[in-house]
């Protein structure tokens, strides 16, 4: 099923001049800086405030909704679970809503960020005057495989599970690494 068929989608905040931080601005953005692109999420606690001019179209973020970067050689969705109040996305980003209870939040996120869908922007996407840009009806038009919820739950559950264990595999990584290079330096000043 075509994305735009199960999801509203975005883009982000439009500026027309530069975006002057504000201690007092009345909302938060989200920018590419916000977001780890390689472990797919993202921190709030360094987001900056401003003063936007919103137009009609603006959306502000909510639980659910998708970040999908639009700009770069490298493109990946981050799905949004704890986000402030009066929080927008970057122009980079285009944000993903899904629109039908057919589909959960968390299996478009897996699904946005796997290979057939990497090869199908590679094939379509355009380039911009310095990168590559994936053009919005190149994003409506993804065919999206809609299985049963079941399986959808089941396929969320695996990729929770998953990234739990890539997360406790980097840990354990730097704490072998700092064990050896604490072995390796007690090695020199014994000899």
């Amino acid at each position: 099923m075509r994305l735009k068929k199960i999801a509203g989608i975005q883009s982000g905040y439009i500026s027309r001049g530069k975006i002057e931080p504000r201690d007092d601005g009345t909302h938060f953005l989200l920018q590419a800086k916000d977001v780890d692109g390689h472990r797919l999420t993202y921190r709030t606690d360094d987001l900056i405030r401003f003063e936007p001019v919103l137009s009609g179209k603006d959306w502000i973020l909510k639980w659910g909704d998708m970040l999908f970067m639009a700009r770069g050689a490298r493109n990946y969705s981050v799905l949004l679970d704890e986000i402030p109040d009066s929080a927008l996305a970057a122009a980079c980003f285009f944000i993903v809503r899904v629109s039908t209870e057919k589909v959960l939040p968390e299996y478009l996120f897996w699904y946005l960020n796997q290979a057939p869908v990497k090869h199908y922007l590679g094939r379509y996407s355009g380039r911009g005057v310095h990168m590559p840009v994936v053009r919005r009806a190149v994003l409506e038009n993804l065919d999206v495989p809609l299985p049963s919820l079941e399986t959808q739950h089941r396929i969320t559950e695996l990729n929770g599970l998953m990234r739990n264990e890539q997360a406790l595999l980097e840990v354990l990584a730097e704490k072998r690494k700092d064990l050896i290079a604490g072995a390796c330096l007690q090695a020199a000043r014994d000899s």
